[in-house]
């Protein structure tokens, strides 16, 4: 007989609602300890689907869109910027984005949530399962570790080095010091290699599989900040060939399904976070989905975050379907047409995100049944393209570039493009495809702390005078300086201190 026990570190008690005023709450959790248990299948089964559900807070409510907004291609809602102020902090970069931001902390106690379940499941699957065999024990194994590798990989590109907390521990008072980034990014490798190697490679829908993890190791290799001397191109081209060699994922042939609750799950689906409604709703329908554009009164309609200018203006080409598949930009009240605008104090609703609606809920426009997407094939393809730009094959990275521009019908780009043009137009094209999906701040800051500090600038009226490269990462919370051990304020990121 086992003994293990668990260490619930940070557990999100609340989602977003009907309230306005309803945000996450953090409660102390006492230590679940159990004595002479011999685990079964089910049993690990359970800790494991706690874990995945765990995930889906990084994308399910207000930390979804913490990478859309604060960026070039989405901007705060005017109202909705200065009512909030610690929200509206992420798109002024003013003194509120600070260690006592309850926004930051939310996407910190997020990513630690996720990691304390998908720890609990590495130590139950680590016991002599009933009914279990060692290659069962090792794929659950392989997919906890997936689950820990993304919640790191998230507060690794938020909040640079974090604590690492590789296993569940009985504690009293945390005491895990701030680990260098190289460190958290060498824990995301060897649970990626670990899973690659033990995973299977078809798995139940909302799990992970060989090709997910795959497309995790790239992201990790390409994402990973210069300073942490794990970026590595011409690994990761190596990984999205491999990819594109064993044709794990096909493009789906219309753009604007992509965002269709009957195509979901497709054949583009890399790794999608699953809701079901009631149940398990998503709630960022609550922000950006239908219940957005009918707050009329709200000078434009209630968004955490508009559509960008700059991002609008991008689509030179009349025949991209991209642009009205991600867009709304128009409205029917009692049958007829509200007027759009972008500015005045009058009542307008402004082009809307149009990706994450839900016509299916009508009666509750605050919770929705669509899944959301992490990581989709278009995704790797662009980024395909950029590691063959980089490694002197030009001409192969247009090739890609255009599958995705074929697909959404807009006109092919030219071989006599120039690598530093391409290099550009990639940039572009993933805001273009990928618009609203979370990864614009992560592709800003990866090309250069100053490149984010210009578009941002250039391309965002909130933030203009104020975002400086120092806001590539978010403070470390307050909380955790004050509750782990480890942490000090001398620990805290550069500028917040």
């Amino acid at each position: 007989m086992k003994t293990y026990k668990y260490l619930i570190l940070s557990v999100i008690a609340c989602l977003i609602t009907a309230s306005c005023n309803d945000f996450l709450k953090e409660e102390p959790q006492s230590f679940l300890t159990t004595e002479g248990i011999k685990p079964d299948k089910a049993f690990v089964e359970a800790e494991l689907m706690g874990a995945y559900k765990a995930l889906l807070f990084f994308k399910n409510d207000r930390a979804g869109f913490i990478g859309i907004t604060g960026t070039d291609e989405a901007v705060g809602k005017t109202v909705e910027v200065n009512y909030w102020s610690e929200q509206g902090a992420l798109d002024k970069y003013n003194a509120a984005l600070n260690a006592d931001n309850w926004m930051t902390k939310w996407l910190w106690d997020t990513g630690y949530f996720a990691i304390s379940r998908a720890n609990n499941t590495l130590l139950a699957a680590r016991q002599d399962v009933t009914g279990a065999t060692e290659e069962w024990c090792k794929s659950i194994e392989s997919e906890a570790r997936f689950v820990r590798a993304v919640a790191y990989f998230q507060l690794a590109q938020f909040f640079g080095g974090v604590p690492i907390i590789s296993e569940s521990t009985d504690v009293s008072k945390p005491n895990y010091p701030r680990e260098e980034l190289a460190k958290v990014y060498a824990l995301i490798l060897e649970d990626l290699d670990y899973a690659e190697n033990n995973i299977k490679t078809e798995y139940g829908l909302g799990r992970a599989t060989y090709g997910a993890v795959k497309a995790m190791k790239v992201k990790t290799y390409m994402y990973a900040q210069e300073e942490s001397g794990v970026r590595n191109i011409a690994e990761a081209k190596k990984i999205l060939g491999e990819i594109e060699a064993n044709n794990l994922y096909k493009l789906m042939d219309n753009y604007e399904d992509l965002f269709k609750e009957e195509y979901e799950n497709g054949t583009e689906s890399v790794y999608e976070f699953q809701f079901k409604y009631p149940e398990e709703p998503n709630h960022f329908q609550y922000f950006c989905g239908s219940r957005a554009v009918v707050y009329n009164s709200l000078g434009g309609g209630f968004a955490i975050f508009l559509p960008s200018q700059y991002y609008l203006s991008s689509f030179t080409d009349e025949n991209d379907t991209r642009l009205e598949a991600s867009v709304r930009f128009r409205f029917f009240f009692n049958g007829n047409d509200i007027t759009d605008d972008w500015a005045g104090d009058q009542e307008y609703v402004a082009p809307h995100c149009k990706k994450y609606e839900d016509p299916s809920q009508v009666i509750d426009p605050y919770q929705s049944s669509k899944n959301i997407y992490y990581i989709r094939y278009a995704d790797l393809i662009l980024l395909y393209a950029e590691c063959l730009n980089e490694t002197g094959e030009k001409n192969k990275a247009v090739d890609q570039v255009n599958r995705i521009r074929t697909r959404a019908k807009a006109s092919k780009i030219d071989y006599s493009i120039s690598q530093d043009q391409l290099r550009d137009f990639i940039y572009e094209e993933r805001m273009r495809e990928l618009a609203f999906e979370g990864w614009r701040r992560f592709d800003l800051i990866r090309r250069g702390k100053q490149y984010f500090v210009d578009q941002v600038s250039m391309h965002n009226q909130f933030a203009t005078g104020n975002v400086k490269e120092y806001h590539t990462l978010y403070p470390i919370p307050r909380n955790e300086i004050d509750m782990n051990d480890g942490i000090s304020d001398a620990d805290q990121n550069p500028g917040y201190k």
